[in-house]
């Protein structure tokens, strides 16, 4: 709920500037409960709408039309592909916290795409590879110029459960070669946790040691440019992730990066049970460990 002090800074700048709107409903959005890296994913969503609404003349955001929201919500990615079914549904659910924030500013306030139907999204579980996607993507890695290429030692990290969000905090202390293991450090709500690499990532690691300092600060996977904001840099690496998938050949709604790590799951699933599975994917839950682990293979 609006705080007085939002409430009025709100009429102080109701109508001056989108910009200057704006400030207010962010300023509203952080103190909601939501995950740091979902703030800042929705904040850039609501941030791209705005500029497209003042390219477009709009004044207030009170003057947003559905017509508006449809633009954003379909409108080409940066790369000029029509959006995914996911990108959509995220947008307009960024569009529909903008405008929650704007009702408890202006209790009159309508949101605009109460009437805004989107196709399903269907089952959006995502499923782990198989062993024959796993090879495929370890070939694709391999291919990208060589064995120390940032996309393979990515992909053996994430052989391991590691999260994206993890694997750009891994480095050469947490890795033990002898013991073919990785300390994961976990990231709210996925737990600390022992990662065993699997004996293709072992063997990447061992050759790209000679490379590196073995037991040294350094990371695994050397970084380009600065990615000291922790959302940035997990980012960057489901970046990484996704363009090794789809130069592997796999791409569709249940294929993310996260299916490889669920692939190492899988593997901890058949050979020790799914309590093990669920202590691999640092979770509690052994009914959601399950869940995960049963999606669905249907991909269209």
């Amino acid at each position: 709920m609006a705080t007085g002090e939002q409430v009025v800074a709100w009429n102080k700048v109701r109508g001056q500037s989108i910009e200057s709107e704006l400030y207010v409903i962010l300023d509203l959005w952080s103190e909601q409960p939501l995950a740091s890296s979902t703030l800042q994913r929705l904040a850039g969503l609501i941030t791209r709408f705005a500029g497209r609404l003042v390219a477009a003349g709009v004044a207030s955001l009170l003057d947003v039309t559905l017509a508006d929201c449809e633009g954003f919500i379909w409108a080409p990615t940066k790369r000029h592909a029509a959006p995914s079914l996911h990108t959509v549904h995220l947008r307009r659910t960024a569009l529909r916290g903008l405008f929650h924030a704007l009702r408890q500013l202006e209790l009159e306030f309508v949101d605009p795409t109460n009437d805004l139907d989107l196709p399903p999204k269907g089952d959006p579980r995502t499923r782990p590879l198989t062993d024959d996607e796993i090879l495929s993507a370890r070939v694709a890695a391999l291919g990208r110029v060589h064995a120390a290429d940032r996309a393979a030692l990515a992909l053996a990290l994430a052989e391991t459960t590691a999260t994206t969000g993890e694997i750009p905090q891994v480095r050469w202390r947490h890795v033990d070669l002898a013991a073919k293991t990785v300390r994961l450090p976990g990231a709210d709500p996925i737990k600390a946790r022992m990662g065993r690499l699997s004996p293709w990532g072992a063997g990447l690691l061992a050759r790209v040691a000679g490379e590196a300092t073995p037991g040294s600060d350094e990371f695994v996977v050397s970084r380009r440019g600065s990615y000291e904001d922790p959302h940035s840099a997990q980012a960057a690496m489901a970046n990484l992730l996704t363009k090794l998938l789809r130069s592997a050949g796999m791409d569709g709604p249940a294929i993310r990066p996260t299916s490889i790590r669920l692939w190492g799951a899988a593997q901890v699933l058949h050979t020790a049970g799914i309590e093990a599975a669920a202590n691999a994917l640092g979770v509690s839950s052994l009914d959601a460990a399950r869940r995960t682990l049963q999606a669905p293979r249907e991909t269209q």
